[in-house]
């Protein structure tokens, strides 16, 4: 029963989140045949203030995908 935690920054709308469970959660069948029912996905989210991309904190990613 694969269980797959994702960090991600906050800021996704709540159909973002939605479309990634679904997304992960079939790529994960696909790849090692887990039926969808026994694949649990957990999205834990964090402040922009605690991420660092390329050893820089403070990256603020998901605003950095609108520019």
């Amino acid at each position: 029963m694969p269980f797959i935690q994702c960090d991600l920054e906050v800021g996704l709308s709540d159909e973002k989140k939605r479309q990634l469970v679904e997304r992960m959660t079939e790529v994960t069948h696909k790849a090692i045949g887990s039926a969808y029912g026994h694949i649990n996905v957990v999205l834990r989210e964090h402040a922009s203030a605690n991420l660092g991309e390329a050893g820089k904190p403070n990256r603020y990613l998901i605003s950095k995908q609108s520019t």
